[in-house]
């Protein structure tokens, strides 16, 4: 079997970009949610800074949470 018979195009190719921003968007909004929208405690709970996540969140189009009144 040679190389082109192993890999078929795809009819619905995966772009990789699009694919990791989706998964990185709902691991940002997961974190959020699970710390009430703190986003300190969201960047450290991924293990990153909040200037990070923030450069992120602003990147994927994520709006920080209102705080109530």
């Amino acid at each position: 079997m040679n190389q082109s018979e192993k890999f078929q195009p795809l009819e619905n190719p995966i772009i990789l970009e699009e694919a990791v921003g989706n998964f990185e968007r709902r691991l940002i909004i997961q974190a959020l949610e699970k710390c009430n929208g703190v986003q300190t405690r969201a960047a450290q709970h991924l293990g990153t800074t909040r200037r990070i996540l923030r450069y992120r969140m602003d990147k994927l189009g994520i709006q920080p949470a209102q705080k109530q009144r």
